[in-house]
């Protein structure tokens, strides 16, 4: 896999749900709890917006930039990343590369999310990085 992509779309009825006061019983509460945990790293931004379908818009984005970094957490993804850095013989970068993008169903375009992913991958390597290219390369060098 060379490419992850990772959409959502505004007017998302998942995310007014996961904004509303309300328990919506399991299962729908148990995937609801990780968008209210986008809203809560986020909160600060997201409740300086004032107009609530603005605000819903960005909400929508930045859950899609916390997924995408969930998946950049992960032990498959890194090991990939780190094996295909480690080759630059073989790949022309690491890979699977992710993208964030945004379906707006009023005009029907798919937008990319302008991500910083380096930017966050440098914040939080210390915290979430298990592998690094190094330990591809020395069993590259051997073989």
């Amino acid at each position: 896999v060379e490419h992850i992509i990772v959409c959502g779309h505004y007017d998302c009825g998942g995310l007014k749900a996961a904004s509303s006061q309300k328990d919506h019983d399991a299962p729908l509460e148990n995937w609801l709890t990780n968008i209210r945990d986008v809203y809560r790293l986020h909160q600060e931004e997201l409740e300086a917006i004032i107009d609530v379908g603005e605000r819903h818009k960005r909400l929508v984005e930045l859950n899609v930039i916390e997924q995408c970094l969930n998946l950049f957490k992960t032990g498959d993804v890194q090991r990939r990343r780190a094996e295909t850095s480690s080759r630059p013989d073989e790949y022309e970068c690491a890979f699977p590369r992710i993208h964030g993008m945004v379906f707006e169903p009023s005009d029907g375009i798919l937008r990319k999310l302008p991500i910083d992913f380096r930017h966050y991958l440098k914040k939080y390597k210390a915290v979430y990085q298990m592998y690094e290219s190094r330990d591809f390369k020395a069993s590259h060098e051997g073989a």
